[in-house]
């Protein structure tokens, strides 16, 4: 679950190094005259009040566009559990008759292998419709996004606004730096500018790089959903011909191929859902590449040593404040790039514990395509041999009956786990809407403090 944690302390950090940026700004006013150090001062407050603005909306644009309700987590494990527990139930009905008539067919009761195609369908109709509403309210948060203003085409747009207000600004305060006689101080000026335009590229970068994630999420989740509801629907469409075919032969075969239609889909869901994701994120990141420029911001320690230079450079007793604060503003935003740089490679770790059912769906899914496949060959090769045919249905039988085993013990495995991290994350107040509230508060607090609203 884009690359989210690069929303989570990325903001506040930024605010704070343009906080420094701002307060180092009067400074100056030793070498500049009055008015000219106004209007430094303005434009700079300017700049930090669109920098407050973006951050805040990277914040509501990470909340909202890939929402995730907290009952839905248990739901949708709920429904599948249950599912697969009625499934299996009808699977080990099959297994127990097809055992008492391992050696004599008509041993097998068909009031019991009717009883438990019963429970398989009553199974599979749950599990699709679990998968169903995960679906439905996907859309339904794709849709308030769009109506909020975070859909792809409202984002990119905000984000070429916040582009152009601070192009224009940047471009007014270099037009004050060139009036500045000072060439030391005009090279600290020039030096500050370079810093905010790092800042905002910092900004511009969280938001690229959670647009391109939330895009992925979103296309990974909806493919596996609605594959998984079709399979779901074409397993039970398969049992209900398989019924059929206990009294009508001609049944028989639509009824395996069906299920081995079914049973391919499940085994390829994670796996073609992965491929969408990627494909769909690559495609989103090319789009906006035409627009942004998508890199991450250069690292400082280069601007830090020429600054440290510079200030080295100044008799004893008489260092410059200004040089001082802008180095400091330097290193806290290296900093920064460090922060960001363990923040991305704790998005993959999490990505690795949350996509371990790209491993093991597969696996699970292979077990109801061999059992398939064994009925599929039975039907079609053997069916003028029923003790033959039964004995191929008995091992594909088994053999599925271990995949659904490993699914009722996975789910529940994956939720009790996932209950455990997220409650001591949420105890040190490290989860991603905690965090991101935080900063909200944060940017408030900020932006009363540069309007002047509060002391």
């Amino acid at each position: 679950m884009l690359a989210y944690y690069i929303a989570m302390r990325f903001g506040h950090q930024i605010i704070v190094v343009g906080l420094c940026a701002l307060l180092c700004m009067p400074q100056a006013a030793a070498n500049a005259s009055a008015p000219e150090t106004m209007d430094m001062n303005a434009v700079d407050r300017e700049l930090l009040l669109e920098f407050i603005k973006f951050s805040r909306f990277n914040i509501h644009f990470r909340l909202e566009s890939n929402r995730h309700q907290p009952w839905r987590f248990w739901t949708y494990a709920l429904g599948r559990e249950a599912g697969t527990a009625a499934t299996f139930g009808g699977t080990l009905t099959d297994i127990v008759q097809q055992a008492d008539g391992l050696n004599n067919p008509r041993r097998i009761s068909k009031s019991a292998v009717v009883n438990g195609m019963a429970s398989s369908i009553t199974g599979n109709a749950i599990s699709g419709c679990a998968s169903s509403l995960e679906l439905v309210q996907n859309t339904w948060i794709m849709w308030r996004a769009k109506k909020a203003g975070y859909s792809p085409k409202d984002s990119t747009a905000t984000a070429k606004r916040m582009m152009t207000a601070t192009n224009a600004l940047f471009e007014k305060r270099q037009q004050l730096i060139s009036l500045e006689a000072s060439p030391a101080a005009r090279k600290v000026h020039e030096m500050e500018s370079e810093l905010l335009k790092r800042i905002r590229q910092q900004l511009l970068y969280e938001f690229l790089s959670w647009s391109v994630h939330s895009r992925d999420q979103a296309w990974r989740e909806n493919t596996f959903y609605t594959i998984d509801a079709a399979d779901n629907f074409t397993r039970m469409a398969a049992t209900i011909l398989a019924r059929r075919a206990l009294d009508n032969r001609s049944y028989a075969k639509p009824a395996v191929v069906c299920s081995l239609i079914a049973n391919s889909a499940l085994t390829l869901n994670p796996i073609f859902r992965n491929i969408v994701g990627r494909t769909v994120g690559r495609h989103q990141k090319h789009k906006l590449a035409k627009e942004f420029s998508f890199e991450r911001p250069i690292p400082a320690e280069n601007s830090i040593q020429e600054l440290q230079q510079m200030q080295a450079n100044y008799p004893e007793g008489k260092e410059d404040k200004q040089l001082a604060e802008l180095i400091e503003l330097s290193e806290r935003s290296g900093r920064l790039d460090a922060a960001l740089d363990r923040e991305t490679k704790d998005i993959e770790r999490y990505r690795q514990i949350a996509q371990q059912q790209s491993v093991a769906g597969p696996l699970i899914g292979s077990t109801g395509l061999t059992s398939s496949i064994l009925s599929s060959i039975a039907i079609y090769n053997y069916s003028d041999k029923p003790v033959v045919a039964n004995r191929l249905g008995f091992s594909g039988r088994i053999t599925q009956s271990t995949g659904q085993v490993a699914a009722l013990i996975l789910t529940p495995y994956t939720v009790v786990r996932g209950m455990i991290f997220n409650s001591r994350r949420k105890s040190r107040g490290e989860l991603p809407e905690q965090i991101l509230e935080q900063r909200l508060a944060r940017l408030d607090r900020l932006e009363a403090r540069v309007k002047g609203i509060t002391p």
